[in-house]
């Protein structure tokens, strides 16, 4: 069973679909009137040339003589030309006409003058056929006159009756249609006008979780919105949990953190064995990736979070100088390069400045970690929209995390384990929470580009 999405739609067929079958029974109503009548109309008109024969039946001499009158027959005259049958008989003998067209029984037929009907075959052709029988005074017996008449006529009739009603209903139902069309549209509109509401509430730098109000909203509706509401209070104690977790976990986390990693720098100072020394190292090792990956988890949640930055705007060239001028000596240190292609400038994003540092950071730390030798940092212009892009001319993405580059702890088969496998999910939370997006354009073997796509009415 199909099922209707559309709201219009639904109330269309909820109001259409009766209609139709109402103008559908109606029709087969009409139909059998219009048998009716049609049927009754010809009836008339056949006993009308009956009574004419009937008319010009006469005794003379003790015969019973027949001068038909030339009219008797027009009245069955029609533009189909149907095939007219007659006989008069007295007592079984034919006086006129046809002599195999059938006879009535002369008791079915009654002596009070009322014509009698039948509908028959003849002559390989359905027919109507009247009779009526009258008595002439002198006359030994009854005088019965029959005509028959084909049924092309009648059908015509019916048929052009028939289209006329048809057509007549299927505008009605047409132009009722039509009608509801517009009601149907404006019955809806407080859903369009709930929407255009609700997407002035859908943007992602400034979110807005104050509830609906109910009070203009149709009452059909309020239960939803009530509902919706609800959801949102919800939403927003889940979205503060968070923030006050990062703020609580900035601090509660980072300084026990601090405190050891100085206690093993110290330790590691005095006079150890080469054991206690490499144990030591290990420790430092192992505490700046666990400081590194708590300063990833909250950047993630904060980004997530959305939490507001007053909408701030960054200029992407100025921060993309900045970083490689401050990342240029470790890049050196790890044999790397980094060089900088500035096609525009300023480019303006809607994102704090430090923010944009922070999703430059990730980026080329990523490109440091699994890319090649040659980093490139790029501010561009396409389609009215600024682009900060990282390229690197590594080995490209593996096939197996192709589908999955921007999730949480996803790292390059290069990965020593250091990383935390955040860096782009960060970059993609970042991007989101400006409007923008991020997107990966990846050769095999020919290294792996990067695109922040920030929103064209904040270039």
């Amino acid at each position: 069973m199909v099922r209707i999405q559309s709201l219009t739609a639904r109330l269309l067929v909820a109001l259409v679909a009766p209609l139709v079958v109402s103008a559908v029974l109606i029709g087969i109503g009409d139909a059998w009137i219009t048998q009716r009548v049609v049927d009754y109309t010809s009836d008339r008109l056949l006993a009308g040339s009956v009574r004419a024969i009937a008319e010009s039946v006469t005794l003379k001499n003790d015969h019973v003589e027949v001068d038909l009158p030339p009219w008797a027959f027009g009245l069955l005259d029609s533009p189909q030309r149907d095939s007219v049958f007659y006989n008069v008989r007295q007592s079984g003998r034919v006086l006129t006409g046809y002599d195999d067209l059938p006879d009535f029984d002369a008791d079915a037929i009654g002596a009070n003058g009322e014509p009698v009907f039948r509908t028959l075959v003849y002559q390989a052709r359905r027919v109507r056929q009247s009779a009526v029988a009258i008595r002439i005074p002198g006359a030994p017996g009854p005088v019965v006159i029959s005509v028959a008449q084909t049924l092309e006529s009648r059908a015509a009739v019916r048929k052009t009756l028939m289209a006329t009603v048809g057509a007549i209903e299927a505008g009605l139902v047409g132009l009722v249609a039509l009608l509801i069309w517009p009601a149907a549209t404006w019955s809806l509109s407080p859903l369009d006008g709930l929407r255009r509401r609700l997407a002035e509430r859908s943007d992602a730098r400034d979110p807005d979780f104050a509830p609906v109000a109910v009070g203009d909203v149709p009452r059909e509706l309020r239960p939803v919105v009530v509902a919706f509401n609800s959801l949102l209070g919800q939403l927003e104690r889940s979205v503060d949990g968070v923030r006050r977790f990062t703020a609580d976990a900035s601090h509660q986390i980072r300084t026990p953190l601090a405190i050891v990693k100085t206690h093993l720098a110290v330790l590691a100072r005095g006079k150890r064995s080469a054991a206690d020394q490499a144990s030591l190292a290990d420790a430092l090792e192992a505490v700046d990736r666990l400081q590194r990956l708590i300063e990833q988890l909250l950047a993630l949640a904060r980004a997530e979070a959305m939490e507001s930055d007053g909408h701030q705007a960054a200029d992407l060239a100025a921060c993309a100088r900045s970083l490689v001028d401050r990342w240029t000596p470790r890049a050196a240190a790890e044999g790397a390069r980094l060089s900088l292609q500035v096609e525009i400038a300023p480019a303006m994003a809607p994102l704090a400045a430090p923010l944009v540092d922070q999703m430059l950071e990730n980026l080329v730390d990523n490109a440091l970690r699994y890319g090649g030798r040659g980093i490139v940092i790029g501010v561009r212009q396409a389609d009215g929209r600024s682009v900060l892009w990282v390229s690197d001319d590594g080995p490209g993405l593996p096939a197996n995390l192709k589908p999955r580059p921007f999730e949480r702890f996803t790292r390059g088969p290069q990965s020593s384990g250091h990383g935390s496998g955040l860096g782009l999910s960060i970059v993609k939370a970042l991007a989101m929470r400006a409007g923008g997006d991020a997107f990966l354009d990846d050769v095999a073997g020919s290294g792996l580009t990067v695109s922040v796509i920030f929103p064209p009415d904040t270039a």
